[in-house]
C-alpha cells in the first residue's frame, strides 16, 4: 500500500449465495488509490462495478481479501464501527437521487447531520453554503417536485458534502440526465476533486469517464484495464 493511498484493495473478492449456487461477482480485485485522484471505474452492467463501490464505501463487505481505508484495516470492524467511518469520511452520491419528497432542499442536505450535536442554525447556514456551492442557493425552499432532474442531483451533492468528507463516491451520477446537466454536474465534481476532495465514480459513460484524471475498466468481476 502506498503511503499516500487512502483506499486500499487486495485480492478482494464477493460472494453471493443463491440457495445453493454461489455467484462470484468479484474476483480477486486490486485497486489502489491515491489522496486527492479522480478515478473512474468503467464496465457495462453486470460488470461488478457498483458492488466494488459499495465495498470502497462500507456498504457491503467483502468475502476474502483485504480492505484499508485512510490506513486503517476494516475487515475485523463491526457494523457500528464501519458506519462511524463511512460517516466520517464517505459522501455518497447515486443515480437514483433519494430526496425526500416533502423536505425543501435545505432540509434534504441538512438530514444527514439532524441528529447531531451541532445546532439547526449552525447546519442550515451550513447547508445553504453548499447549496451555494452546486448552484442552488436561490432554490433553497424548493421541493424535489419543484426541481428539474440536474437540480436534484445538485442537492444530492450537496447532501453528500454536509459531513465534510475526504471521499465522494459516485455511482452512475448522471445516468438519469440529458448530456448537457451531465456535463454541468461532472463540472461540480471536478471542481471538488480540484479543492482537494478523492473522487471515485462509477460509469458506463465514457463521455463522463473522460473527466476523471484515471479510468480503469471492468469485466466479469475483475479489472482488466
Amino acid at each position: 500500500m502506498s503511503k499516500t493511498s487512502i483506499i486500499s484493495l487486495r485480492k478482494i473478492k464477493k460472494i453471493y449465495k443463491l440457495g445453493e449456487r454461489e455467484i462470484e461477482v468479484l474476483k480477486d480485485i486490486n485497486l489502489e488509490v491515491e489522496k486527492g485522484e479522480f478515478l473512474a471505474i468503467m464496465g457495462v452492467s453486470g460488470s461488478g462495478k457498483s458492488t466494488l463501490l459499495n465495498i470502497i464505501g462500507l456498504m457491503d463487505k467483502p468475502t476474502e481479501g483485504e480492505y484499508f481505508l485512510m490506513g486503517r484495516k476494516i475487515a475485523h470492524l463491526d457494523d457500528d464501527h464501519l458506519s462511524e467511518l463511512r460517516n466520517a469520511y464517505v459522501g455518497f452520491v447515486f443515480q437514483q437521487f433519494y430526496l425526500i419528497e416533502y423536505l425543501n432542499a435545505l432540509e434534504n442536505v441538512v438530514l444527514p447531520l439532524l441528529y447531531s450535536h451541532k445546532s439547526v442554525s449552525h447546519l442550515q447556514k451550513k447547508a445553504l453554503n453548499l447549496l451555494e456551492k452546486v448552484g442552488l442557493k436561490e432554490r433553497y425552499k424548493s421541493k424535489p417536485s419543484q426541481l428539474s432532474g440536474g437540480e436534484q442531483q445538485r442537492v444530492a451533492i450537496a447532501r453528500a458534502l454536509i459531513n465534510e468528507p475526504e471521499i465522494i463516491l459516485a455511482d452512475e451520477p448522471t445516468g438519469q440526465l440529458d448530456t448537457e446537466t451531465a456535463l454541468e454536474i461532472m463540472d461540480i465534481f471536478s471542481k471538488l476533486n480540484a479543492e482537494g476532495k478523492t473522487v471515485v465514480m462509477v460509469t458506463h459513460d465514457p463521455n463522463m469517464a473522460a473527466k476523471a484524471k484515471r479510468i480503469t475498466k471492468m469485466k466479469d468481476g475483475r479489472i482488466v484495464d
